[in-house]
């Protein structure tokens, strides 16, 4: 008797499994970055960036932020290019800031990614400022990827700001 009731609960067991749909989930995306090896992770500079790197001594700080372009077109959010993608979001970054300066956006391909760049300076109570913003985009991906520095040490970092925004992979 015991046989049979252990054997009724197998096979009930067994076709309630059976019975459950399953559904693929996205459990997160994965993207590579390369970035100097003085650069130590931190999560202390935005709190919505997927990475961030900084180096006190060198005044030196790197963060990436993803936009899903699902999510985007979910909010009714579309951009024509990476350049236009760039575009909106330098006209509200920094603009409360003194002596702020931005560069004509630069556009090329790298890892067979679409990226636009441009140069932000800026002046504020803590110093002046010197940041690389790179906007690249991928299949499924935005991605803005935000390199800056004092400005004093902008001729030391700015090769390292540019291999980073060109190095990125998803």
């Amino acid at each position: 008797m015991r046989s049979f009731i252990a054997l009724l609960c197998f096979i009930t067991f067994v076709h309630a499994a059976q019975a459950q749909p399953f559904v693929t989930r996205k459990g997160g995306h994965c993207y590579t970055l390369d970035v100097p090896g003085y650069l130590k992770k931190t999560y202390s500079l935005n709190d919505v960036a997927s990475l961030q790197y900084m180096d006190e001594e060198k005044v030196a700080f790197c963060i990436v932020i993803d936009d899903d372009k699902e999510h985007l077109k979910e909010a009714e959010i579309s951009f024509a290019s990476v350049k236009e993608f760039l575009a909106d979001f330098l006209k509200g970054y920094n603009t409360e800031v003194a002596d702020r300066k931005e560069s004509t956006p630069v556009e090329f391909t790298a890892n067979n990614n679409k990226h636009a760049q441009a140069e932000l300076t800026w002046s504020d109570e803590d110093g002046k400022f010197y940041m690389l913003v790179t906007a690249v985009e991928t299949k499924t991906h935005y991605y803005k990827i935000l390199t800056w520095t004092i400005a004093d040490n902008k001729t030391a970092l700015k090769n390292d700001f540019v291999k980073i925004a060109a190095s990125l992979k998803d």
